[in-house]
C-alpha cells in the first residue's frame, strides 16, 4: 500500500512540474519538431536503398529489388573499384586520425605559454582564419601556389635549383596524399585548438605553482596536470573522429576539390564515389545503398572505439 502511494504521488508531482513548465515546453517543441523534420523524417529515404527506384514512380511505388532488396549491395561488392575506393577511404582517414588529432593540442598548449597578450591573440586569429574558407576556395588558394605553369613554389624550388622542371603536385598521384593531410592541418588546426585551450584555461593555476614550488619544470606541468585534464576532451573527439572512418575523416568537400580525374586512383573515397554515381549517373539506389553500407560502419567504429576507451581509459561518450 505505500508504495502505491508513493507511485501516486510521484506521478502527481511530475504532472504538476509538466503543468508549470508549458512556457519552457513551449519554446523546446518548436525545435524538436524541426529536428524531427529535418533529421528523422527523411530517413525513410533509406528504403531506396532496398528497391529499384523510379523518380517518376516514387519511393513507395518503386518495386524491391532483386535478391530480397540487397541487389545493389551486391552489385557493389562486386565491382573491381570496390577494394580501392574503401582502401583509399580508410587510408586516408587513419592518416588523418594520426596526423590530425594530436597538433591542435600541442598549439593549444603553445599559446597557452605565450605571455604577451597581443601576441597570443594575433596568434590565434591567424590560426583561426584558414576554417572560415571553403575548401573550393583553399583549392584556389593551392592551385595558384602549386600549378606547374607559375605556380610560386614551382617557380622557388626551380630558382634554388631543387628541381630541374615543374612538378604537377594537384595531379600526380604520389603528391596527393600528402596534399591533403598539410592542407587539413593548415586548414583545422587552429579552429580545433580551440576547445583544449579552453581546457587548459579552466584549470586551477594553484596546481602549477605548487609543481613549481617543487621543483617541476614545463614537461612536468604538461605531464602531470595539463595532459590528465586534456585526456577525457581528447578521448572524446578522438572517439568521434573514429565514427568518421568510412567518411574518410570528414573530408567530401577537401577530396572532391582536389581529386581530378588524373589522380582519381587514390584520391577515389566512399563520398565522391557515391555523389559521382548517385548524381552524374543517376544510379539513386545504387548510390543511397553505398551510403547506407558507410553511415551503418561508421556507427560500429564509434560503438566499439567508445567501448575501447572506455576499457582502456574510462574515458567515453556513454
Amino acid at each position: 500500500m505505500t508504495v502505491f502511494k508513493r507511485k501516486k504521488m510521484n506521478s502527481v508531482v511530475a504532472g504538476h512540474d509538466w503543468k508549470s513548465q508549458l512556457t519552457l515546453q513551449a519554446f523546446v517543441w518548436p525545435a524538436l519538431i524541426i529536428v524531427v523534420m529535418i533529421s528523422y523524417f527523411p530517413m525513410y529515404g533509406v528504403s531506396i536503398a532496398f528497391k529499384d527506384y523510379n523518380i517518376f514512380k516514387g519511393i513507395a511505388a518503386s518495386p524491391i529489388a532483386s535478391n530480397n532488396g540487397f541487389e545493389h549491395f551486391i552489385d557493389f561488392f562486386s565491382t573491381e573499384s570496390c577494394g580501392r575506393i574503401l582502401f583509399n577511404t580508410v587510408y586516408i582517414a587513419f592518416l588523418k586520425l594520426i596526423c590530425l588529432t594530436w597538433p591542435p593540442v600541442v598549439l593549444a598548449v603553445l599559446l597557452n605559454e605565450l605571455k604577451n597578450a597581443r601576441v597570443m591573440k594575433l596568434s590565434q586569429t591567424l590560426s583561426y582564419l584558414p576554417h572560415f574558407i571553403g575548401w573550393s576556395v583553399a583549392y584556389g588558394i593551392f592551385y595558384n601556389l602549386l600549378n606547374p605553369s607559375a605556380g610560386a613554389i614551382n617557380v622557388l624550388l626551380q630558382d634554388w635549383g631543387l628541381i630541374s622542371k615543374p612538378i604537377n603536385f594537384l595531379s600526380e598521384e604520389v603528391y596527393y596524399r600528402p596534399m591533403i593531410i598539410l592542407t587539413g592541418l593548415w586548414k583545422n588546426i587552429g579552429w580545433n585548438s580551440i576547445i583544449y585551450l579552453g581546457v587548459i584555461c579552466s584549470i586551477d593555476q594553484g596546481l602549477y605553482e605548487a609543481l613549481a614550488i617543487d621543483g617541476g619544470n614545463r614537461w612536468h606541468k604538461f605531464r602531470y596536470i595539463t595532459w590528465p585534464h586534456l585526456k577525457p576532451t581528447f578521448a572524446i573527439l578522438f572517439i568521434l573522429e573514429c565514427g568518421k572512418i568510412m567518411s574518410g575523416g570528414d573530408g567530401f568537400d577537401q577530396a572532391y576539390a582536389f581529386g581530378n580525374p588524373n589522380n582519381r586512383q587514390v584520391a577515389d573515397i566512399l563520398d565522391t564515389y557515391i555523389m559521382r554515381t548517385g548524381f552524374e549517373n543517376g544510379r539513386y539506389s545504387y548510390s543511397t545503398a553505398v551510403g547506407l553500407f558507410k553511415s551503418v560502419v561508421n556507427l560500429i567504429l564509434l560503438l566499439v572505439s567508445n567501448k575501447i576507451s572506455k576499457v582502456m581509459t574510462n574515458e567515453s561518450l556513454f
